[in-house]
């Protein structure tokens, strides 16, 4: 093909058909033109089809990654819920108290009460791995990227009343079992050899009237509540960008 255009401009200088000649040689150049600018569409055309393949990749792996987060986050509800509701009743202060005079502490009841935490948190590890290697940018619906700014967000939020509620807990709270309580009984539930017939019997009734015990576990309480609050907030947000990425992925 090549050959054949150097022979027909040859022919037309030869000819003297100069005039003939440029409007030839600008028809090639325009030839030549279009022809890079359809290559280029062409690469441009199958880049942005791998950048389409590799995001519908990274919906799916962060989708898969969500809704286990999801399941994570539930469980961890449910667990701070159960200590929430076990620290109103020790302290006898739920909506429907019992009667003191038929109100029993047991020794594991007292225990999980005081020493229970839960400082786990949902993991959505696809998340963190990309914002490392930049490829959000490959995600082009706006709203997904946003939430998931609002997602990191609420991650920090939690991190910090978890850690705050743990800081009080092992510098007031645990101070407890230390110098309020006989110990030995409560290990009897782990450490069944025990023996502890000659060992003094907890009198919670009366532990808890101490004003420091009660505002401590008070403290925990009040925790545990933001503690909730922070951890379903995060749930919401996850629910919200589950949906938001399956109906991205059912679009495309």
């Amino acid at each position: 093909m090549i050959k054949l255009f150097r022979n027909i401009r040859q022919n037309l200088l030869n000819e003297g058909k100069t005039t003939k000649y440029l409007k030839y040689a600008f028809g090639e150049i325009v030839l030549v033109v279009i022809g890079i600018l359809i290559a280029l569409q062409i690469n441009n055309w199958n880049e942005n089809r791998k950048d389409r393949i590799e995001e519908k990749a990274i919906l799916e792996n962060l989708l898969e990654n969500l809704i286990l987060a999801k399941q994570q986050s539930e469980a961890l509800i449910s667990e701070e819920k159960q200590l929430k509701q076990l620290l109103l009743q020790v302290l006898g202060v739920e909506n429907t108290p019992v009667d003191s005079t038929n109100r029993t502490i047991s020794d594991a009841m007292f225990k999980n009460a005081v020493w229970d935490l839960q400082s786990d948190m949902p993991t959505v590890n696809a998340y963190d791995n990309l914002k490392n290697t930049n490829k959000l940018s490959l995600i082009k619906n706006k709203t997904i990227n946003e939430k998931f700014n609002d997602l990191d967000f609420r991650f920090n939020k939690l991190k910090n009343v978890l850690e705050d509620r743990l800081s009080v807990h092992q510098i007031r709270i645990d101070d407890i079992f230390e110098k309020d309580i006989n110990f030995i009984p409560i290990v009897k539930a782990n450490v069944t050899e025990i023996n502890i017939a000659n060992e003094s019997y907890n009198n919670y009734k009366e532990i808890l009237s101490d004003k420091r015990t009660r505002n401590l576990l008070g403290m925990k309480l009040d925790f545990t509540q933001d503690v909730i609050d922070f951890r379903e907030s995060l749930d919401a947000e996850m629910k919200n960008l589950i949906v938001l990425i399956k109906t991205e992925l059912n679009k495309n």
